[in-house]
């Protein structure tokens, strides 16, 4: 069978390398040749992964009985859509892929099923300030449809929003901009599955985020369980329920961002898809679950054997997290010893992304990830001694010698 994934990057490479070992010939598609799912491919095609048109194209010429993505939110739309062209399975219509990926359709979803999140708007590049006379700043700038935390501010004002406006459209497709006040809180994921439109939590955890002013939300680390899982386990159930049902997501996987505060609970964005956080590693290691089977298994028969996701005991009574490194800027002179990481009792996996060689400016977005270290414990003291024994052994090295990582 042949089964086409779309996109080639890190958050790919578990799929297509576990597709390859099933059996599948699988086709990569990827607008870049040089990414790091190409030489793992049956075989490579050149197509972006935005594009409903190319990747279309893309599985017709090299004639797929299967396709899907993980790991990003864009390419959601161009699966769904060349799914249904193609006549062969997806777990969510065409509509749903457009409401999970542009959250100019997403957020008035949110206010017509009754979902918390924070007050927003619409505006361009011709929008003057009174247009926003009844927000309160700080805000949040966004675009529509992008991903990755690209082209993502706060702003104080109107003139650091119009500073901000072009580099926010540059990230976009549209010509609109969404605007949100500023909520004080922390972040919290949800990851789970829906069967028939039912949905059935895996984990939830807390996204532990820096802000390198003026981007926000870039994430450090995914903790789990979350601190909030005793006061809050039930509301952030009932809220992903109705998210399953506004958005008519029917069946596959689901990650949610939530933000919790003084207001109580306020849904971030929400993505029909496996995490980019590594989950397709971190989950199965927590809960048994192996969600990239379920993903092969939806992709290939538009169903999948639910009773692994039945018998799961939610909440998990393990420990775990998922470390992302990110380095001062400089240049790659070397990497550390991940191997002897990995051989550390209770390290799930990692790896270091960053080649020799290769320059890095500022953090500004998730996909300055220089690697990840994802642990698990049988409680929380195991998992912060094990953080303590993990954090001296990573290192990114520059040319001057230095360990280039930031210390959070």
């Amino acid at each position: 069978m042949k089964l086409m994934i779309v996109g080639g990057g890190e958050a790919q490479l578990n799929a297509i390398r576990r597709a390859r070992s099933l059996g599948f010939t699988v086709i990569v598609s990827d607008m870049d040749p040089e990414c790091p799912g190409a030489p793992e491919a049956d075989l490579f095609v050149k197509a972006s992964t935005f594009s409903v048109e190319e990747t279309h194209a893309a599985a017709i010429k090299a004639e797929v009985d299967a396709i899907l993505t993980l790991g990003t939110d864009q390419p959601v739309l161009p699966v769904a859509e060349t799914a249904a062209k193609m006549g062969i399975p997806t777990g969510i219509s065409v509509e749903t892929a457009l409401g999970v990926t542009n959250k100019r359709i997403m957020k008035p979803i949110f206010k017509k099923g009754g979902i918390p999140t924070c007050k927003f708007s619409l505006i361009s590049a011709e929008s003057k300030p009174e247009d926003l006379d009844n927000f309160n700043y700080p805000l949040v700038i966004k675009p529509v449809d992008s991903q990755g935390q690209r082209g993502v501010y706060k702003v104080s004002n109107w003139e650091e929003l119009k500073e901000y406006l072009p580099d926010v459209l540059f990230w976009s497709r549209e010509d609109s901009v969404l605007v949100e006040e500023y909520y004080q809180s922390d972040e919290i994921s949800v990851s789970g599955w829906s069967v028939d439109g039912q949905f059935y939590p895996l984990i939830i955890t807390d996204r532990v985020t820096v802000s390198n002013g003026p981007h926000i939300g870039v994430c450090t680390s995914q903790e789990y369980p979350t601190k909030y899982m005793e006061d809050y386990k039930n509301e952030i159930i009932a809220i992903s329920e109705k998210i399953v049902s506004s958005f008519s997501i029917t069946n596959g996987p689901l990650y949610i961002q939530m933000l919790i505060g003084d207001e109580g609970i306020k849904v971030n964005e929400v993505a029909s898809r496996i995490g980019g956080g590594y989950e397709d590693e971190f989950i199965p290691a927590i809960t048994g679950v192996d969600i990239l089977n379920l993903q092969f298994e939806l992709a290939t028969m538009g169903q999948v054997d639910d009773s692994v996701i039945k018998k799961y005991q939610f909440p998990s009574q393990n420990f775990g997290a998922v470390i992302f490194m990110f380095t001062k800027p400089g240049v790659v002179e070397s990497n550390g010893d991940m191997d002897l990481i990995r051989t550390i009792p209770g390290v799930i996996n990692g790896k270091y992304i960053l080649k020799p060689g290769r320059k890095v400016g500022n953090r500004e977005n998730s996909t300055a990830r220089a690697g990840y270290v994802a642990l698990i414990s049988k409680t929380k003291t195991e998992l912060e001694e094990l953080k303590k024994m993990i954090y001296p052994l990573l290192e990114v090295k520059d040319t001057n010698g230095d360990n280039m990582l930031c210390d959070f």
